[in-house]
């Protein structure tokens, strides 16, 4: 009977209990097929599975997350043709709470831009503070010549432009400190997602965001459409239409539980950025953020 017990105690010992990343794994592996479909030809399913799944397993609260909000973040990922959380840059999928957080980053909204094949020339630049810049925003044109002896300063500011094929252009310039406002104003996630890891490449993309706005024909682009669209969206579940398509359901809410003390628990806004009670429009009249 001894040997009996422990030849089933050892038995079940050597069968592990199926583990969140597992589950993950055979869920992404049954819809391998809907996967590729919805990738672009020049991103392998399999290469963007691998990396799907080693970014959830160096983030496991990504598999803590309801299976429905992490698949609809996956399939919005793999509709845009952008691989997440890798040092590329793309995008990210940061948890919060029970869903996932989805955010662009600026290299994967620039691949996003020249897919569209609008563009001559768009581009993100950091400003330092020892460097020759200038902007003129009534021409749309700027200057900037870096430092080239010495410290360069500080990063002071952040641009973006861009040159249409068709001859247009224009530009939208931040202050470091202005993109800090927006960060906290704008993202659910500033104090836990890439906005602290990599503040500068997030604030290059809002730049890019605000400046897209004035590239009509560009903004047209599927891709760019639903890329902004769902910046900083917490996705929540996804539905199959009849034609095969996926519906996402998102939500734009913050949870006040999630916000540190400094943020208003009703509006999501930053109580030192407050002033009589409306927030500072530091950005002037015809600013208007990615609708969210």
């Amino acid at each position: 009977m001894t040997n009996a017990k422990n030849a089933l105690k050892k038995n079940t010992q050597s069968k592990p209990a199926t583990s969140k990343q597992d589950t993950v794994r055979g869920l992404l592996m049954s819809m391998k097929g809907e996967i590729q479909n919805a990738l672009p030809s020049y991103l392998p399913v399999d290469k963007f599975i691998r990396t799907a799944l080693t970014a959830i397993n160096s983030n496991p609260k990504l598999a803590s997350c309801t299976q429905q909000s992490l698949l609809a973040a996956i399939m919005n990922s793999a509709q845009l043709g952008l691989e997440f959380n890798t040092p590329l840059g793309e995008a990210y999928l940061i948890p919060y709470g029970s869903t996932v957080n989805f955010q662009i980053g600026y290299k994967g909204l620039l691949k996003l831009a020249y897919n569209t094949g609008q563009f001559k020339r768009i581009t993100a630049r950091e400003v330092r503070g020892n460097e020759d810049f200038a902007i003129d925003y009534g021409t749309g044109e700027i200057s900037h010549k870096p430092c080239l002896t010495g410290d360069s300063g500080e990063v002071m500011g952040y641009y973006a432009i861009y040159q249409t094929k068709d001859g247009g252009q224009d530009v939208f310039y931040m202050s470091k400190a202005d993109a800090e406002r927006y960060g906290k104003t704008y993202s659910k996630s500033f104090y836990s997602g890439p906005w602290k890891t990599d503040f500068d490449s997030m604030a290059k993309k809002s730049c890019l965001i605000q400046v897209l706005k004035y590239a009509p024909k560009a903004i047209d682009s599927q891709g760019l459409v639903q890329a902004m669209q769902f910046d900083n969206a917490n996705f929540k579940d996804s539905m199959k239409t009849d034609t095969g398509q996926r519906n996402f359901d998102v939500d734009y809410e913050i949870v006040a539980d999630d916000m540190p003390d400094n943020v208003d628990k009703e509006t999501g806004e930053i109580v030192e950025d407050k002033k009589d009670g409306k927030q500072d429009d530091f950005f002037g009249d015809d600013f208007v953020p990615v609708e969210e």
